[in-house]
């Protein structure tokens, strides 16, 4: 799935950094364009990888390039107002080559969600392509403002995408009171950017190796997020056993011979093991997993340990414990995969418990102040 990927905000900018460094470790290439837009300059200026000309700086006359400093009215304000120039990336980028657009943000600011939300609304009624959200957020945090601009801005982008992707960082760190640094942040969108970029890049092949039995293309994609809300994306991946790197096996697969003898049996027991702790495992949005309406297996690694009947009776267990028949499967075969993963996407979730704390914050300290 070929997706034009916009950063919103610090983070958001951050995350697409980080699916840019994916993208460059993995075969197929699934990111068409990359952009960013923030109000602080600093910001942008410590991005490496999206191109300096798809750098959006807006909101100067108010903030002098130094951001809203969490005042997210503000933000959606200067958004709003400069909503055109915050497309000018897509002028001349190859829109036509994208199967959707990816707007990345933090929501706890005054720039990234409010931004985020903006910029959804506008590339929906420009192009035709789906527009998905990916919304990191923390719900341990006991700042009111940073909890009320949470809420909103993921009710804003949840309105005006076809889908979001949510991230809380909060069951990712230990010790919530202390600050998180740079190096957890990179830790944690890395994280986050190797689910998104496994599903973007199951189905983008390169050769006719690399094609499945069951191919995952945007479609696949595009209709488990149908009908909009919140998912979620569980992840397990271990490795392989090494290929034969023999003179005999090296010179197997130059001339194309590079069958594997794979025991259908361990192939079935690793499948199986790591779904489930693909789905029982870190989400990244924390749920009652039997509130998904839809979802999504995907197993990626070396041909011969793609057992298919392994993978439908998978499929099976994750409808039993979501209570849906809407699940799709498809395997993602790379000849080269030292690792065997499984990604499971779940769409339409009910996190309402874990966004309870946050409302509880906001409320209490509105509270407060009547």
């Amino acid at each position: 799935m070929n997706v034009f990927c916009f950063g919103a905000g610090k983070a958001g900018g951050r995350v697409v950094e980080q699916l840019l460094q994916y993208e460059r470790r993995r075969k197929p290439d699934f990111i068409s364009g990359a952009a960013a837009c923030d109000t602080t300059a600093a910001d942008l200026d410590a991005l490496e990888l999206i191109p300096e000309d798809a750098r959006v700086l807006f909101g100067a006359t108010e903030t002098n390039g130094r951001g809203f400093d969490g005042d997210a009215e503000r933000g959606a304000a200067a958004a709003a107002d400069e909503h055109r120039k915050l497309l000018e990336p897509t002028d001349d980028a190859p829109i036509a080559a994208s199967d959707a657009f990816v707007v990345c943000a933090g929501l706890g600011g005054g720039t990234g969600g409010p931004t985020a939300a903006v910029l959804a609304e506008r590339l929906s009624e420009v192009y035709d392509q789906p527009v998905y959200g990916v919304a990191v957020f923390s719900t341990s945090t006991t700042d009111q403002q940073r909890a009320s601009n949470t809420l909103r801005s993921l009710r804003q982008l949840v309105s005006n995408t076809d889908h979001v992707f949510g991230f809380d960082t909060a069951s990712w760190v230990k010790d919530d009171d202390e600050p998180i640094s740079d190096e957890t942040y990179d830790t944690l969108n890395a994280e986050l950017a190797r689910r998104l970029g496994t599903l973007f890049a199951a189905g983008e092949v390169t050769t006719a190796d690399d094609v499945g039995a069951s191919v995952v293309d945007a479609s696949e994609i595009m209709n488990t997020l149908r009908g909009g809300g919140l998912a979620t994306l569980g992840y397990s991946e271990r490795p392989l056993p090494p290929r034969d790197t023999s003179v005999v096996g090296r010179l197997k697969r130059l001339v194309g011979d590079d069958t594997e003898s794979v025991d259908q049996i361990e192939s079935l027991n690793r499948i199986t093991t790591q779904t489930r702790e693909a789905v029982r495992g870190q989400l990244t949005l924390s749920c009652d997993i039997g509130s998904a309406s839809r979802g999504l297996l995907v197993i990626t690694g070396r041909p011969a340990w793609l057992n298919r009947d392994a993978i439908s009776q998978n499929q099976g267990w994750i409808e039993d414990q979501t209570g849906s028949l809407e699940i799709r499967n498809g395997d993602d075969p790379r000849p080269d995969a030292d690792a065997l993963s499984v990604l499971v996407l779940l769409g339409g979730i009910d996190p309402t418990e874990q966004l309870t704390a946050l409302q509880a914050v906001a409320d209490a300290d509105a509270s407060d102040d009547a």
